[in-house]
């Protein structure tokens, strides 16, 4: 009897043994079934598994700085849930597609928190600095030595620059609200200085009509001196020729027609240009009598056409009659 309860003792023993050793052999099986990883949590939610907390770190280091403006003052950030690391794992064959790489686990917090159900929310309040220009303002100035319709930049106009800073509140990247708190001026803005005229014109044409704007850019004296080249050439009833003969009108348009200013008609002058009073009269200007045309030179003289007799010649600029109108085409 003996004999048998030993033999009974020494199976269980046995078994027991057994049952251990067949027991830590799936634990090791099992285990060896799976590797470890890492898992990032909102709250209580499993967002991710990367490989290493080194990683998993990183990556919520990477989505706040996607959140926070380059170069920004951060002064608060609030994140609406809890956000952690845990230890955990994988099984072995699914880890190529459960494993996310540092790059894929930020496109997809990011992919995920631009949808309508975030998985968190970031909301970051911060200071942005940036240069910005600060525009030149145009003074208008009386001035009355110039004749009235008249303006004359004084001073070019330059924009300055200054540091303006906005805070920023923004949530998960995107901005919701922007208020301007302060600025500091690098360089001062320069005014453009635009004089006006405020001198009355005197009425010294009949028409006294100054209105119309000129045909181009171009310098009258030079016009008007290219014309006193042909004083002593002979008048030519509806000639336009400088040398073998003009009449008045024709005189003016083979002048302006010499320098490309071929808008000016064969008859009719005193329809174009702007008006301008004798008294502010300058050379190249056409003068109008109604039934005569000159080109005023200055001083109170002309160069026109003025008859068969005379021929291009010089004369006052009162000689022909009454000026009806004065037109400037070129400026």
């Amino acid at each position: 009897m003996t004999f048998i309860r030993e033999h009974r003792t020494l199976a269980t023993a046995v078994c027991a043994v057994v049952i251990v050793v067949l027991a830590a052999t799936v634990v090791l099986v099992q285990v060896a079934q799976y590797e470890p990883a890492y898992a990032v949590k909102a709250g209580t939610e499993e967002l991710f598994k990367v490989k290493d907390k080194e990683t998993a770190e990183k990556v919520i280091e990477d989505v706040m700085n996607e959140y926070t403006p380059e170069g920004a003052q951060v002064r608060e950030i609030v994140v609406d849930k809890k956000i952690s690391t845990v230890t955990s794992s994988v099984k072995k064959d699914k880890a190529d597609t459960e494993v996310m790489s540092e790059a894929e686990a930020v496109d997809y917090v990011l992919e995920q928190n631009a949808g309508d159900e975030p998985l968190f929310c970031v909301t970051v309040k911060a200071n942005v600095s940036d240069v910005e220009d600060v525009e030149a303002k145009t003074e208008y100035k009386a001035d009355d030595e110039m004749f009235e319709g008249y303006t004359e930049t004084k001073q070019e106009g330059e924009d300055g620059s200054e540091v303006v800073t906005d805070q920023v509140i923004s949530v998960n990247g995107a901005v919701l609200n922007t208020d301007k708190v302060g600025s500091t001026v690098i360089n001062e803005a320069t005014s453009e200085i635009i004089h006006k005229g405020t001198k009355v014109r005197p009425h010294d044409t009949v028409w006294a009509d100054y209105s119309g704007s000129v045909i181009g850019e171009g310098n009258g004296a030079a016009i008007a001196n290219f014309g006193l080249n042909f004083v002593g050439n002979p008048y030519r009833y509806g000639g336009t020729s400088l040398t073998n003969g003009a009449d008045c009108s024709g005189f003016i348009y083979a002048v302006y027609h010499h320098f490309g200013y071929n808008s000016v008609p064969r008859v009719g002058a005193q329809n174009i240009g702007r008006g301008v009073a004798l008294a502010e009269a300058q050379p190249g200007d056409v003068v109008y009598y109604g039934h005569h045309y000159a080109m005023y030179i200055g001083g109170g003289k002309i160069v026109h056409a003025y008859n068969s007799r005379r021929g291009i010649c010089v004369t006052s600029v009162h000689d022909p009659g009454r000026i009806l109108t004065i037109r400037r085409l070129v400026e």
